[in-house]
């Protein structure tokens, strides 16, 4: 994965047309890039009366791996399928380095997909499933010995070349499927969902396998996922999308801790929603007055006016959790009393569910230190929780 600078600390509610948010992506090899720039422009996708994707615009930049990430039927295959030529958008336009790619067939555009099922050949060794793109195009058996030889020592699969696909693993299979994908060098590799159908320790190994291999051929990845943890984990960027509509886009640090709205804001990660009325604003921050809680002050990330109706949200490891008041805390944290409702432990952390007035509060205390040496906190305790006023974001306002 690239390095990515980021400019600004706060992003805006949407991301396709922002100027604000400034990416460069720098690479430590610049001359490895060898994929294409693409620019989906306007593109919507019908099926009779259904809207699979709706308007949907955006670039991706030469080398990038970027995701497009949301829940199933959401239109993110339906996109990746338009831009492998497997479909044809009823509206809009698919750019592959300023060339339009529409009006190109799928067997002649620079991209290759690989599937969520493998499609490997059952009754070919591994060397020949790699092997066979190149056998269609009459290149000399010298050749595909080296360039087969290279790619799957690429993925470690030198030492299984004779295996069939019945004889490999889950990770195995999906290592010839890569390697297959990338001996014809595409400028744009698709992955649709290709580890939804690995255990969840094989899928974590193998997302470090394939940011290790994009890092290696430089070429631009596509890859399309509803695993949150999946996309934030190796993309440049993401796309979230929902009902065929592109909704943010950002760096995986952007879409996480600034969300666009409260459907992104709860569809990657836990978060807390508090709705409140807006009775002071100044250069940075508004004080929210909200029923049976408070006064709570929130970062002004968004244009607001005395009376507005907004709705906030707090990631649950962003809220620190201790049985005494807190003392000395600077003016740029909020503090609630509550108390515990509910405290399950999960090894690296406990989550406690904190009741204050009518609100319960998530809160993710993890364990940097040895559990046995803290005091703990339990069942019906009553306890102080409070957050840096940074780390909360308006995700919806309903003007007075």
């Amino acid at each position: 994965m690239y390095n990515i600078l980021v400019q600004k600390k706060h992003f805006g509610t949407s991301l396709i047309n922002s100027s604000e948010a400034v990416l460069e992506i720098t690479v430590k090899e610049a001359g490895k890039l060898k994929g294409s720039e693409i620019r989906v422009e306007n593109v919507t996708k019908r099926f009779g009366d259904f809207v699979a994707v709706e308007n949907a615009s955006f670039e991706i930049q030469r080398g990038e791996f970027f995701s497009l990430l949301g829940p199933s039927g959401c239109g993110k295959t339906t996109l990746l399928r338009i831009i492998a030529g497997f479909e044809d958008p009823s509206e809009g336009i698919i750019y592959l380095d300023g060339q339009n790619l529409i009006k190109i067939l799928p067997n002649e555009r620079p991209v290759n997909i690989i599937f969520q099922n493998y499609a490997l050949f059952p009754h070919l060794s591994v060397f020949e499933n790699v092997a066979f793109s190149l056998r269609l195009l009459k290149i000399s058996e010298s050749e595909i010995k080296r360039q087969v030889e290279k790619y799957l020592s690429l993925v470690k699969l030198d030492m299984h070349t004779k295996k069939y696909p019945s004889q490999l693993s889950g990770g195995q299979k999906q290592r010839v499927a890569i390697a297959r994908a990338l001996i014809g060098e595409p400028k744009v590799l698709l992955l649709d969902e290709p580890l939804s159908a690995l255990d969840a320790k094989l899928r974590q190994h193998m997302l470090i396998e394939l940011d290790s291999i994009h890092d290696e051929v430089g070429i631009t990845f596509i890859y399309v996922t509803h695993d949150q943890q999946e996309a934030l984990s190796v993309s440049d960027r993401v796309a979230i999308m929902n009902d065929g509509e592109v909704l943010q886009i950002g760096t995986p640090h952007q879409i996480y801790e600034s969300p666009a709205d409260s459907f992104v804001a709860s569809f990657l990660g836990e978060t807390n929603f508090l709705r409140g009325r807006v009775n002071q604003v100044n250069e940075e921050y508004a004080k929210i007055e909200i029923k049976e809680l408070g006064e709570l002050f929130v970062y002004l990330d968004k244009p607001l006016k005395i009376n507005d109706v907004v709705k906030l949200t707090i990631r649950p490891e962003k809220i620190r959790i201790t049985k005494q008041m807190p003392e000395n805390l600077p003016d740029k944290f909020n503090v609630l009393h509550g108390r515990v409702d509910e405290v399950i432990y999960s090894g690296f952390q406990s989550k406690y569910f904190v009741k204050s007035g009518k609100f319960s509060f998530k809160v993710y205390k993890q364990h940097v230190n040895y559990l046995l040496d803290e005091t703990p906190i339990k069942w019906n305790e009553d306890v102080f929780i409070w957050w840096n006023v940074d780390d909360g974001f308006i995700v919806e306002v309903e003007e007075e």
